[in-house]
């Protein structure tokens, strides 16, 4: 009983700051739209990948992962707002892999800095299709202008901090 009352409160917990964090950042770029989050879920099975996705694999205090996965007009309503005129596939990889890169850098800001955070990764639908995601994570769905991201969380607790976790194998 114990281990599912601590595995909620660190479920709750993550999600208040991963939601806190998300807003955060949406708020700077334009204050009048706040954006809006829909109820989170566990993931069972294969995890859906819109157009464009994005992965930090983290080790430290926790160990796992973080991926955006974002359509494309979202992106570019971003790229737009940030002032990048030019709209090709590298402009939008890089938008996402910066949302990721952020999102994921204030987390670990927020757990204390207690968090490596590798370089973001751009994924397929095969690469996340095989990614090795733990039991707890969950999908935070994000509705902002429209448009509809998802941000995966999949930590657990690392009782070995000196080992890095590989969550793509060959794929990374």
């Amino acid at each position: 009983m114990r281990s599912v009352m601590n595995e909620r409160y660190a479920f709750d917990r993550q999600f208040k700051l991963f939601k806190g964090i998300t807003f955060d950042y949406f708020a700077k770029l334009v204050p009048e739209e706040t954006p809006a989050m829909d109820e989170p879920y566990l993931v069972f099975g294969r995890p859906e990948v819109l157009d464009y996705t994005s992965l930090v694999e983290i080790d430290g205090e926790c160990r796992g992962c973080l991926y955006l996965t974002s359509p494309v007009p979202m992106l570019e309503d971003l790229l737009a707002i940030n002032g990048e005129p030019d709209v090709s596939r590298r402009t939008l990889l890089d938008m996402c892999r910066e949302l990721s890169n952020v999102l994921s850098g204030n987390a670990s800001q927020a757990f204390g800095g207690h968090w490596e955070i590798s370089v973001p990764k751009t994924l397929d639908a095969h690469d996340v299709e095989h990614l090795n995601l733990p039991d707890s994570t969950f999908v935070m769905p994000l509705r902002w202008r429209e448009q509809r991201a998802l941000l995966v969380v999949g930590l657990t607790p690392n009782n070995d901090s000196t080992s890095r976790s590989r969550l793509l194998g060959d794929a990374a």
